[in-house]
């Protein structure tokens, strides 16, 4: 039986035009409809954005680790690079601690980059061990955690950068509250065949988000994907959690949602 898809506003990506601030998005996200969003770990605003979600008693379907946008090298995650363990555990207490405020069951797991001359062997078994410890803390607490493969194009030297990498981790760490946060934009990029790919990794997928291809803008837009059939392909996928409208807007934010109900779809 198909399932219906519920959306939510990625909040790295939308509004962002209209507000500098995530507690700002969160309102301006529940007043055009969307009945939930996803968010980056928002540092320096965190109890803004509690009192946001409290306010508008919109979903946080789920929130990213936090990042260290001082530095070059971890401005894109932490879970994979060697010497930052102790940063990582520390990012990783942070975003449960705060994911737990706003009722958030799932957080994406960033794995950082790998720079030219770092050891992949040294990149992997980090972030296999870091993946275990974050297993553990997430069970405590009731969440799962996801991992994404990101294309090259978007982050240059991500070091989780294929379907079957995630999978060898993931079945590597052996946790069943760790999933793979399957992003439709991306995985065209890495892979293709977008509905065998699904399908071949179906029992790892805890999480899905969208963008049209090559320039990641709405879903109707003209690009590589009929997205009217990818959304058919999701529903009868039988995922029923939201799916993340992680697109940038190619005009405005509100004036793009018209894709929603041009694709037979509601917020």
């Amino acid at each position: 039986m198909a399932t219906a898809l519920k959306f939510a506003a990625n909040l790295n990506f939308l509004f962002t035009e209209r507000a500098a601030t995530i507690a700002e998005r969160v309102r301006l996200a529940h007043q055009s409809g969307f009945r939930a969003v996803e968010i980056p770990y928002p540092e320096g605003e965190t109890g803004a954005v509690v009192d946001a979600v409290r306010e508008t008693g919109i979903v946080v379907s789920l929130v990213n680790l936090a990042f260290d946008k001082t530095s070059d090298q971890l401005r894109f995650g932490s879970t994979s690079v060697p010497g930052a363990e102790g940063l990582f555990r520390k990012q990783l207490e942070s975003t449960i601690g705060f994911a737990k405020q706003v009722n958030c069951g799932k957080i994406h797991l960033t794995a950082g980059l790998l720079p030219p001359g770092g050891r992949e062997s040294d990149y992997t078994a980090t972030y296999t061990s870091n993946l275990k410890i974050a297993a553990d803390s997430l069970k405590a607490s009731e969440m799962i955690g996801v991992i994404e493969p990101i294309n090259k194009y978007a982050v240059p030297g991500y070091f989780m950068n294929s379907y079957a990498k995630a999978a060898n981790v993931l079945g590597a760490v052996g946790a069943d509250n760790l999933k793979l946060l399957a992003d439709i934009y991306h995985l065209q990029h890495l892979h293709g065949n977008v509905s065998k790919t699904l399908e071949e990794y179906k029992s790892l997928i805890g999480h899905f988000q969208i963008a049209q291809v090559p320039h990641r803008h709405e879903p109707d837009v003209a690009g590589e994907l009929d997205y009217g059939y990818v959304f058919k392909a999701l529903q009868e996928f039988g995922y029923s959690d939201w799916v993340g409208c992680e697109y940038k807007p190619k005009t405005t934010t509100t004036e793009g949602l018209s894709w929603v109900a041009r694709l037979g779809f509601a917020l």
